[in-house]
């Protein structure tokens, strides 16, 4: 099925009627978002006030100079069944920990994780899907359907009691999710998962299409409820593109599933960008198919990207906003200067007529932060104040 891209319209406020020397944090990124020219570029740097392991300093810094939101993930449960399951946490000698999920008929999955030396980054030994009966165990769960699950009207509570403090001065919130695909890739071993999409498709379509229903579902439910200002942030591609699977991987298992979310969520009036790690050059096509309205982190040529930014901007730049493109690793190894000439480089690159989101490529993972790193995202707020007007 192809996706084709309609305009997203702002149902939350006409930023084209807004002054642009007075946007707020959120009419700013709404205008960016629908590739409209905001009076600067946003500056995104994933931490609020309640950021963990900061320093009073920092997190006042953020809150007077940065864009500032504070993300929330969207409940869907247990595999997308809107179960809760009882957990047990077993330390181990030689250092892992593993965590086992237990639900009613002695039904149990486990896995065996262990942080790692980069504080909130997970590795795992062995993953909670490792095989096809584990997924078929997990099809057999029963679904508690949204309007019967008080996770969901507890979630909502606190979005809206958290963002009557917050959301002060247009901060706002990125309500975020993993598609059906991420949802199943994340809990299965990489070499593991390419097999069984291959040797158990039919298994594998049948748990994206439950997904895909349940958490359609999920968000007719929640999203005309949600009285707060959000934008909305899907993921999961980035286990279907080169090394890890072949481009017809991103057609058949990404767009006719994330597609129809993004479909449903711009039905309900809500911007959404894809969040997408590795090298994505050949896919940004697609994501303006599936009708994205932004695509993070546009990763810099290297290791783990392929996005000249200059570039990316002059071909896509009407019909993406693209957000990034400065490595989360740049802002720890670096100097203050060296950080600034990152983020003006980036700014020229990509700032004029709008569409631009000054962003890390993901969330500090430092907990606590050094006060280096700390430094660094200060300049990075700050350069980006310097060079983001057009």
């Amino acid at each position: 099925m192809e996706y084709v891209r309609a305009d997203f319209i702002d149902i939350h406020r006409d930023v084209n009627s807004v002054s642009t020397e007075t946007m707020t944090s959120y009419e700013r990124t709404l205008a960016a978002l629908g590739r409209r020219l905001p009076d600067r570029a946003p500056v995104f740097c994933f931490c609020d006030q309640t950021s963990p392991g900061t320093s009073e300093g920092f997190r006042a810094h953020v809150s007077a100079h940065a864009d500032v939101f504070s993300t929330r993930v969207l409940p869907f449960g247990f595999h997308c069944t809107g179960l809760d399951p009882a957990r047990t946490v077993e330390p181990r000698d030689d250092g892992w920990t593993e965590t086992t999920y237990r639900f009613a008929g002695d039904v149990s999955f486990s896995e065996i994780s262990k942080a790692g030396e980069k504080a909130d980054y997970i590795g795992y030994r062995k993953h909670m899907i490792e095989s096809a009966a584990d997924l078929e165990a997990i099809l057999g769960l029963p679904w508690i359907p949204p309007a019967s699950n008080p996770l969901l009207d507890a979630w909502l509570r606190e979005l809206a009691t958290f963002g009557a403090r917050a959301c002060r001065d247009g901060a706002f919130f990125r309500i975020a999710f993993l598609g059906p695909l991420g949802c199943l890739a994340g809990a299965v071993n990489p070499a593991d998962f390419a097999l069984l999409t291959i040797e158990h498709a039919g298994l594998v379509r049948r748990y994206l299409d439950t997904a895909l229903e349940r958490q359609a579902a999920c968000l007719d439910a929640v999203l005309p409820r949600l009285d707060v200002p959000a934008i909305m942030n899907i993921g999961g591609a980035e286990y279907a593109i080169p090394p890890l699977m072949g481009p017809a991987a991103f057609r058949e298992l990404v767009e006719p599933y994330d597609g129809r979310l993004i479909e449903l969520m711009h039905r309900h009036g809500m911007p959404v960008y894809y969040h997408c790690h590795g090298k994505v050059r050949q896919f940004l096509p697609r994501f303006i198919a599936m009708g994205a309205d932004g695509i993070h982190p546009l990763e810099p040529p290297g290791t783990t990207g392929d996005c000249d930014l200059a570039e990316v901007k002059r071909e896509f730049g009407r019909d993406l906003c693209l957000i990034g493109n400065i490595q989360y690793d740049d802002l720890v190894r670096s100097t203050p200067r060296e950080v600034e000439r990152l983020v003006r480089a980036a700014s020229e690159a990509a700032r004029d007529g709008g569409g631009f989101i000054l962003s890390p490529s993901c969330t500090p993972y430092h907990n606590p932060m050094p006060a280096a790193v700390e430094r660094n995202i200060m300049a990075f707020i700050d350069a980006g104040l310097r060079y983001g007007a057009a």
